[in-house]
């Protein structure tokens, strides 16, 4: 749509601080006055694009970084994975660090992590470090991009004590990279705010790392949403529990600041978090699927980087993709894109590296960490099946030509190399950018995502499976895996569920910027017809406890949009083509300008989910010109969030609260 050019002031990024005092703590003093966050002013982190020689270096060292399991699998010569135990000697990186958290020191199922600034060898480009934001515990003296792995059994469940402690000697770090101070949340801050969500969790709401649970630095100070509950008595951050209780599946923690996840994110707080039960290792026992060494974890992410190998952020007014729009920006300050991408694809951390492996199936769990980017994935000759979605196993494998993973997706994938031992392949990405009608093919290094050297003799004292035999393998055989009963058929039982009509639209912000948005829709019902609203609107969608519901998403928009729901797992029923009256211009309560959609929808032909979406899930892609249906129960009180899961969507203002009764 095009973009106005009319100028408001928002005040509804205008938030309130809630002090620890009110939560009766004692609130340290900061150690000066406080301001908005303070960004990265430097306008070479502003860059849209690497800075050409960098880029060069990076790219003529490509599939030479070692690929680093964050699974842990062991050594860097077992099974021929390289993992994050590798031993790191130089004075830069650190000592050994290890895949997987170990519990602290005298417990079985407590864990402290400290969100902190270090170094690390990103680009594997000599005399080029990149400073990052990582987590550590008690194990390494330094922090790890990625995060390391949790890895829980099911129904085990721990304490996770989350502290910010991005300061310095002389008080809180600025951030990485730039803050626009347009969007940020505009509380006066001691620094910068982390809020640590469990990605998957079916977690209790205090608990849950939701925008408004962030503390900044030391815990100075702490946002609306952080309660006694779940405040760490025993030192400066907050104690979330994790009860565990899903089945078995790779779910990961990012940071969900308000307004600066993306940022938080870029800069390196996340990790994956992988929970075990009964049904999977029953499964590896019997040898259906493969297990440690040959499991692997798969962190994609796209980066851009300086002339001195730190991360940029595009955010120049001159890049914005509407110059009218620059023009009414502030001058000379960072703005908020529409997306953000990467010209140079890291994986868990290491830019386009190398895995060496046997000619044997490997289990790869895959997530795209990425900001922006959807990743259409090829693996040359070799054989894929797809067993899993994000929350669990599917009933049976699926045979994949390719696969494609939007932002905070994850799939369980088997890559067969048996029939490939002497060859290379080259992982690919043909993935259009923004994705969605439109979109520009991906150039360069962003086509590349690593490569795979086959060229490992064959440990024939660990028995192989024969991944052929995955699709016409049950996968969820327990009574607590039981196999997945389809979406239509568990819909067809409902007695005259509740239907919820979401629209994924565009609108503008004061300063013209496109602005992607939730809202809701109803044909004939002008009341629940509201169209586009904001983050800071009140919840219009109030589920009563236990009540299972179909939503469906209307994406009026150009771009595929990656809907995330907090708390709740859901099957995806069907997406159904549609026709629409151009949306209807509205000015919304904050003075921005939304849309509405208005007339007669006119529905298709209504397209089955496919065999390999066919599994739990928490992400779900929604294309343009289509209506997608998700089922979904809602199994714990209190008031959580959904949105699209590209990072720069999210922060700028594609999220809403529900709440659940």
């Amino acid at each position: 749509m095009k973009n106005s050019k009319t100028t408001r002031f928002n005040p509804s990024r205008r938030r309130l601080v809630q002090g620890l005092a009110a939560a009766g703590v004692p609130m340290a003093a900061p150690m000066k006055a406080l301001a908005a966050i303070t960004g990265n002013n430097n306008v070479a982190s502003w860059a849209i694009n690497s800075d050409p020689t960098t880029y060069a270096q990076a790219f003529g060292v490509r599939f030479m970084n070692a690929f680093v399991n964050p699974l842990g699998a062991g050594t860097s010569t077992v099974g021929g994975v390289g993992s994050l135990a590798l031993t790191e000697t130089s004075t830069t990186f650190g000592t050994v660090v290890n895949g997987v958290y170990k519990p602290d020191v005298g417990t079985t199922n407590q864990f402290t992590l400290l969100a902190q600034q270090t170094q690390a060898n990103v680009l594997g480009v000599f005399g080029k470090s990149t400073t990052v934001w990582g987590y550590k515990n008690f194990e390494t003296v330094r922090p790890t991009f990625p995060g390391r792995t949790f890895e829980v059994q099911r129904g085990a469940a721990i304490t996770a004590k989350w502290r910010n402690s991005l300061a310095g000697s002389a008080g809180p770090l600025p951030h990485l990279l730039p803050v626009d101070q347009t969007t940020a949340i505009q509380t006066p801050t001691s620094g910068v705010p982390i809020a640590t969500h469990h990605h998957g969790s079916d977690s209790a709401v205090e608990f849950d790392g939701l925008p408004d649970q962030w503390t900044t630095p030391l815990r100075v100070q702490v946002g609306p949403g952080v309660t006694a509950a779940n405040l760490d008595p025993t030192g400066p951050g907050v104690r979330y529990q994790y009860t565990n209780a899903q089945e078995a599946s790779l779910h990961w923690y990012h940071d969900h600041a308000e307004s600066i996840t993306r940022l938080n994110v870029t800069a390196g707080l996340a990790g994956l978090y992988v929970v075990r039960d009964p049904n999977e290792a029953a499964l590896m026992a019997a040898n259906i699927i493969p297990k440690a060494p040959y499991e692997l974890g798969m962190v994609i992410q796209d980066r851009t980087f300086d002339a001195v190998g730190n991360f940029t952020y595009s955010a120049n007014p001159a890049d914005y993709p509407d110059p009218a729009v620059a023009a009414t920006l502030p001058a000379n300050l960072p703005t908020a894109m529409p997306e953000n991408f990467g010209d140079i694809i890291l994986v868990n951390g290491k830019a386009w590296p190398n895995l060496r492996t046997e000619p044997r199936p490997y289990r790869v769990r895959m997530l795209n960490g990425s900001d922006s980017r959807f990743y259409t994935l090829s693996f040359g000759t070799t054989p894929v099946y797809q067993i899993g979605t994000d929350l669990g196993l599917l009933n049976k494998g699926v045979a994949m030509s390719s696969i494609t993973i939007a932002p905070g997706e994850r799939m369980d994938l088997v890559l067969d190399f048996t029939a490939m031992a002497g060859k290379t392949v080259v992982v690919t990405n043909s993935a259009v950018a923004p994705f969605g009608p439109g979109g520009t093919p991906p150039t360069g290094g962003a086509t590349l995502v690593m490569q795979v050297q086959v060229n490992l003799p064959r440990n024939t004292a660990n028995p192989m499976p024969v991944a052929s035999l995955l699709p016409t393998t049950n996968l969820r055989r327990t009574t607590t895996t039981p196999a997945m009963v389809p979406a239509a058929t568990r819909l067809a039982g409902l007695v005259n569920p509740t239907v919820r009509r979401l629209i994924l639209g565009e609108g503008t912000d004061q300063y013209g910027r496109i602005l992607p948005m939730l809202g809701t829709y109803h044909p004939t019902n002008a009341a629940l017809n509201r169209g586009t609203l904001s983050f800071n609107d009140p919840p219009t969608e109030t589920p009563p406890l236990n009540a299972t519901e179909v939503w469906e998403i209307y994406n009026i928009s150009a771009d595929v949009h990656p809907l995330h729901m907090h708390l709740v797992q859901f099957q995806v029923i069907d997406r159904t083509p549609i026709t629409y009256n151009p949306p209807t211009t509205t000015t919304m309560a904050n003075g921005w300008q939304g849309v509405k959609l208005e007339g007669p929808v006119t529905k298709g032909v209504a397209e089955p989910a496919p065999a390999h979406e066919g599994g739990w899930k928490d992400t779900v892609q929604c294309p343009p010109d289509y209506v997608t249906r998700i089922l979904v129960k809602f199994t714990r009180r209190g008031k959580y969030v959904y949105h699209c899961h590209i990072l720069s969507h999210e922060d700028h203002d594609m999220m809403r609260w529900y709440q659940v009764v």
